[in-house]
């Protein structure tokens, strides 16, 4: 049976920005499981991306949550590093808010 007390009642707040990546970064990996040859576990990439100041403390919780590193290379430009297939998803997905 389900507490009706415990469920949150506020179901309209918006999404974090590293909650939208979050949650879209699983849905890519998962998509792409059915789809791909899982590869190597002990493959690594790295990425240079430009991210812009306000939104890198969200960056950085989902690197954390996904053990990437995040390394700012210089005011506005960050290098992420991690498994491949992470990497490969979080560029996919952050090329989504370029658009």
């Amino acid at each position: 049976m389900c507490d009706m007390a415990a469920l949150p009642t506020d179901s309209t707040a918006p999404l974090t920005l590293s909650e939208q990546m979050d949650a879209m970064l699983l849905g890519w990996l998962e998509h792409h499981a059915d789809r791909r040859d899982p590869g190597r576990p002990d493959l690594r990439a790295k990425a240079v991306m430009a991210v812009g100041e306000a939104a890198l403390p969200e960056i950085e919780l989902v690197c954390e949550h996904w053990a990437l590193t995040l390394e700012r290379a210089s005011r506005g430009i960050a290098v992420i590093e991690g498994p491949a297939r992470v990497v490969e998803g979080f560029v996919a997905i952050t090329a989504m808010y370029r658009r």
